[in-house]
């Protein structure tokens, strides 16, 4: 479930890519796109930035075991 935010939130940094892609730099909402772009890429980055240490912590090597602390 809390995956599900996350995911919208890529699916409409993809969205507003294409669109910019197709919007004419002569437009004037051209930079209102850009501006969102960009916030939500900084966003998901941030987000990334956040979860790959944990991730990495949670990795286990082949033949380890892990035992979860309580």
């Amino acid at each position: 479930l809390l995956y599900k935010p996350v995911d919208r939130v890529t699916r409409s940094t993809l969205v507003l890519h294409d669109l910019l892609k197709h919007t004419p730099a002569s437009h004037p909402d051209h930079p209102l796109l850009q501006d969102a772009l960009r916030i939500s890429q900084n966003f998901l980055s941030s987000i990334n930035e956040e979860i790959t240490p944990r991730r990495q912590s949670m990795t286990v090597k082949k033949g380890e075991v892990s035992v979860p602390a309580f």
